[in-house]
């Protein structure tokens, strides 16, 4: 008899216990305040360099504040940039298209001076043709050194790209979380020369329930205040993502918000405490 009815108290205890967590969770921040909540970068690049070679040097250590297109490091490129210095020479340099003007400006002088000479019969139909010919190959020789400089040009401009990809620049603001390569060793497009974490956004991630999903929009405003450290002030949060399924095995979804942190005061990694404003 004992036992029937400390059964049927727990039937009812626990039936008490749902009744009152469905009551108590019927707003957004009701869930959320049972929710976990976790702030982390917004972005984890593994930096590599886009070709090969030995690296000269790496401008970043562990921990450091990096802007976007920052150099983080650079190969040995000192022949790259002979290339480049001929290569300018060469695309500045107006001495064989001066020479063929040179040579175009007589080659048509002597046309018009055989027309004349042709109109008086002077000179042969045969010599004014010979002369138009000249002036043409000559005429051509110019256009063709004129083309010359500006594929010259390119050829600078193609230079200076090869060279681009022996630095490694940094693809957004962040911090370097790890180096791991350094000056004289060699580096690929396959081994990271460093590690960065973008923290500015950062992103916060929620995990709430099935039956939370309806009362969550995109846009939503929160504060999101992190745990650590002690005493750390709450940041305004906006939802930017809403998982478009639900995880079958754990019966929660995943919410993510931005958190803007232009100042880098906000630590990445850590857990978070959430309320939706109105």
């Amino acid at each position: 008899m004992i036992s029937r009815r400390r059964a049927s108290f727990a039937t009812v205890l626990g039936l008490a216990l749902t009744f009152a967590e469905s009551v108590y969770c019927e707003t957004l921040n009701d869930y959320a305040n049972h929710a976990s909540c976790l702030i982390r970068p917004n972005n984890t690049y593994k930096l590599s360099i886009a070709t090969q070679g030995t690296l000269a040097r790496v401008g970043v250590e562990r921990a450091d504040k990096v802007q976007k297109g920052q150099v983080i490091a650079q190969l040995e490129s000192a022949v790259e940039e002979a290339q480049i210095a001929a290569a300018k020479v060469r695309a500045s340099m107006d001495t064989i298209i001066q020479l063929k003007t040179a040579v175009y400006a007589a080659a048509a002088s002597k046309v018009e001076r055989q027309r004349k000479l042709n109109v008086i019969a002077v000179s042969s139909t045969q010599s004014l043709e010979e002369a138009q010919s000249a002036a043409a190959v000559a005429k051509a020789e110019v256009e063709q050194a004129e083309l010359d400089k500006k594929l010259a040009g390119l050829e600078v401009e193609r230079l200076e790209a090869s060279l681009e990809r022996r630095f490694l620049r940094a693809p957004a603001n962040g911090v370097i979380t790890s180096v791991d390569l350094h000056p004289g060793e060699f580096a690929d497009p396959t081994n990271p020369v460093a590690t960065m974490s973008e923290i500015d956004p950062l992103k916060v991630d929620l995990y709430l329930p099935a039956s939370a999903y309806p009362n969550i929009s995109l846009g939503a405003r929160a504060r999101v205040t992190p745990r650590e450290p002690p005493g750390a002030a709450a940041a305004e949060a906006i939802v930017a993502t809403k998982d478009p399924q639900i995880d079958a095995s754990s019966d929660l979804f995943l919410v993510q918000l931005k958190m803007p942190n232009p100042d880098g005061k906000i630590l990445a990694g850590v857990e978070c405490s959430i309320q939706f404003q109105p």
